[in-house]
């Protein structure tokens, strides 16, 4: 299972950020972006619990403000 998490982080941390969310398990890469958000994540897990749990490694760093997560749906 493929999802996309898009992020906002707290003012000037994105960059730290971004590394941090490279260290999640699930978490295929991160990129700090440009536009409504600040960081972009490519996830891959098994199944939804797995990516619960990506979700909640994400989310409890200090410095992420909001994440928004989209599965993909084909390939």
């Amino acid at each position: 299972m493929k999802a996309y998490m898009f992020i906002n982080s707290m003012r000037g941390q994105s960059l730290a950020l971004t590394k941090a969310i490279r260290g999640v398990g699930g978490v295929l890469s991160a990129d700090a972006i440009t536009g409504d958000y600040d960081i972009i994540a490519s996830v891959e897990v098994r199944d939804l619990t797995d990516l619960r749990t990506a979700m909640a490694g994400v989310q409890a760093l200090d410095g992420v403000l909001k994440t928004t997560t989209c599965m993909v749906l084909s390939d």
